[in-house]
């Protein structure tokens, strides 16, 4: 039987607990969130914006369409954080991750630098979680990985 180490279980909860973290204010205030208040987030960090083609992106078209980008940066946040924690689709909440802290660092990282480097940091957590399968162990995607081999071996007798 083949030793799973524990490290990548623990980058991977933590990691879903950040994305949970940065989601749960959006989640409990999501009439200040949603619509008008994501706009009047978003505003600031594209007036100032040094990156000239992430700029007009926010201008153009998340605060052109900032309900539309409401909804969708809160259910990423949560849905990120859900599978990561639980260990479902892991791989592929890992890249969705990877894209939003790409763009919130493009979006908010020139205001403060602590932007940057927990979005950096976490992009690398992110990438090491992909590296290492971490969904594969003690993880939903370890339970649904698992059930075709039992099925097999019942069907062998």
């Amino acid at each position: 039987m083949r030793e799973h180490p524990v490290w990548p279980v623990l980058l991977r909860v933590a990691a879903g607990l950040v994305w949970l973290f940065q989601g749960y204010p959006q989640l409990a205030n999501r009439n200040a969130f949603l619509g008008d208040g994501f706009g009047r987030t978003v505003q600031p960090m594209a007036s100032g914006n040094p990156w000239s083609f992430y700029r007009a992106f926010l201008d153009n078209v998340v605060l052109s369409h900032a309900a539309l980008f409401s909804y969708l940066t809160l259910v990423g946040n949560v849905a990120v954080g859900v599978c990561l924690v639980v260990g479902l689709l892991t791989p592929y909440a890992a890249l969705v991750g990877i894209f939003l802290n790409v763009n919130y660092a493009l979006a908010a990282g020139w205001m403060t630098r602590t932007d940057y480097s927990l979005n950096g940091l976490l992009i690398v957590i992110e990438l090491l979680i992909i590296a290492t399968a971490a969904g594969r162990t003690a993880g939903v995607d370890a339970l649904l990985s698992s059930a075709p081999a039992r099925s097999r071996a019942r069907r062998s007798w």
